[in-house]
């Protein structure tokens, strides 16, 4: 083998054994990454046509802004991003903007993504297929596990009655 073919074969080695590190830091900390996902059990979501949200930690990796405009699910058949203020839910049809490098915290009693029309109960222990829908950002599968939250309650308008 001549230099010139040894010192080609060596800068090829060399990159492709600092590429794939490269390459993960870099898929890491690109697009957007869910984190801490999760889905309320409660009495709005114990029955079929019941209701309940999904919290979770979403951290924007790109230079212009996301918005998560809500997602899929084979357990509901509405899904939209919702708000709290002063103690009462409404919906935000616009989505939840998420600016560059910015982490919005999908939280009871603050934002959230609200399941609505249950086609089965939801109790402490299910486990959720759900995929976050963003405009300028890729899908987000994930799995939720269902739980109790100990805090941030809100009032539903109009209130849902619990069919046991």
């Amino acid at each position: 083998m001549s230099r010139k073919t040894i010192a080609l074969f060596a800068t090829a080695l060399i990159v492709t054994t600092l590429l794939p590190s490269g390459v993960a830091a870099h898929a890491a900390n690109s697009g957007v990454t869910v984190a801490d996902a999760w889905v309320r059990a409660s009495e709005y979501s114990d029955h079929v046509g019941g209701m309940t949200g999904i919290f979770a930690r979403i951290t924007n990796h790109t230079e212009h802004t996301v918005v998560l405009i809500g997602g899929t699910t084979s357990i509901s058949s509405v899904v939209q991003t919702h708000q709290v203020v002063n103690g009462m839910m409404s919906e935000k049809p616009n989505g939840i903007a998420i600016k560059p490098g910015e982490t919005k915290v999908l939280q009871p009693g603050g934002l959230h993504v609200m399941l609505m029309n249950l086609k089965r109960p939801i109790v402490p222990g299910n486990k959720v297929r759900f995929t976050f829908v963003f405009k300028g950002a890729k899908s987000k599968p994930v799995t939720l596990l269902a739980k109790v939250a100990q805090a941030g309650g809100e009032s539903y308008t109009p209130s849902p009655t619990p069919t046991h």
